[in-house]
């Protein structure tokens, strides 16, 4: 796997190599993947307009390539039947049984094609648990972290301020930030009530929240330019992901400059990741940059959204890659039918 920053690309031969991956999906009859199969799609779903859900982007944009694109339901009880007409799936779900797969595993047995990574990298990247223990190897900083049951009262306190996080919450979702002792267990008793069972506390990092995306091309890794993203609330939260101007200000700023000291720090930490986790299609690594510039991680995205103005489309169009272009990218994943069962690949012939 050849890694390299978008930098280290002449433009015309960075969108060379982006439109040809996308111009062998043309042909392609695919089933855009998107239901409420997590409790942070179905908070999506709930806090937006029905008009306003991302799928509507993806289809919009994978027809400007002239793929043929419908929407497909995987919580609808046709969709075993349905999914094995389309030469593949797109996938637009997110957290349990949509991101940690779940679903991959069962694209993988039908012998429908998929876009994204294989079923391991999913668990672990899914599992902010996981995510920890396996990453724990390279050379980024990961924090200290102590696993908690809402059910149960910690038998001893913890150091504040802390954050809790549900392992399996799914980006800014399942997040509480604890400041006093005695607000640890009501959180916890929160995070159950709302469906989480698994739990981790770590320290809080003070520092600008920042992600870096990365695209696999082939065999090519191109890491696009990092996002910074500053709230007016104390951190981002899920709150000021789903509300937008209610929730306050949120400023996304893509590190584009050469001579940016961040951006190299931020690259070579996420080279160090991708070193480790094997990825297709798209990837998102979240970090924290304190204030002495030190990347710590927080998580992974190995499915991150692809509507208009997430994380990842803003780095693509930094790098000089149209909406379009980036999900032809995505969906040419799904051509590694070495993702599906060996009995299934003799059908999924996407060359």
């Amino acid at each position: 796997m050849h890694i390299t920053s978008w930098l280290d690309h002449e433009p015309h031969r960075l969108r060379d190599l982006v439109r040809g991956a996308a111009a062998r999906t043309a042909p392609w009859r695919v089933a855009v993947l998107y239901g409420g199969t997590s409790a942070e799609d179905r908070l999506y779903m709930e806090s937006k307009p029905a008009a306003d859900w991302s799928v509507h982007d993806v289809l919009d944009g994978l027809r400007q390539l002239g793929t043929e694109a419908d929407w497909i339901d995987p919580t609808s009880p046709a969709f075993p039947s349905e999914i094995t007409a389309y030469d593949a799936a797109f996938l637009n779900v997110h957290g349990d049984f949509g991101e940690d797969g779940h679903l991959q595993g069962t694209l993988a047995y039908l012998g429908v094609p998929y876009t994204g990574s294989p079923v391991a990298t999913g668990v672990i990247g899914a599992d902010k648990r996981l995510t920890k223990l396996v990453l724990a190897s390279t050379g980024v900083t990961v924090p200290a972290h102590r696993r908690l049951r809402p059910a149960e009262v910690p038998e001893a306190g913890l150091p504040c301020p802390v954050m809790l996080k549900a392992v399996n919450g799914g980006s800014s979702v399942g997040m509480v930030l604890v400041t006093e002792p005695d607000e640890v267990v009501p959180a916890l008793r929160g995070l159950g009530e709302a469906g989480f069972t698994d739990v981790i506390a770590e320290p809080f990092v003070d520092g600008t929240t920042v992600t870096v995306a990365a695209l696999r091309i082939d065999g090519d890794v191109v890491l696009l330019p990092p996002v910074t993203c500053a709230a007016e609330r104390e951190y981002y939260d899920e709150y000021s992901k789903l509300h937008g101007e209610r929730a306050g200000t949120v400023t996304y700023q893509a590190l584009t400059d050469a001579g940016d000291p961040r951006l190299h720090v931020l690259h070579r930490a996420t080279r160090e990741v991708l070193e480790v986790i094997d990825f297709e299609g798209a990837i998102r690594v979240d970090f924290i940059l304190t204030p002495e510039g030190d990347p710590v991680l927080l998580e992974l995205n190995t499915i991150p959204g692809v509507q208009h103005g997430s994380n990842l489309v803003l780095a693509a169009a930094a790098a000089g890659i149209t909406y379009p272009e980036l999900l032809g990218v995505v969906l040419a994943s799904a051509s590694n039918t070495a993702k599906l069962a060996p009995w299934r690949r003799e059908r999924a012939d996407l060359a």
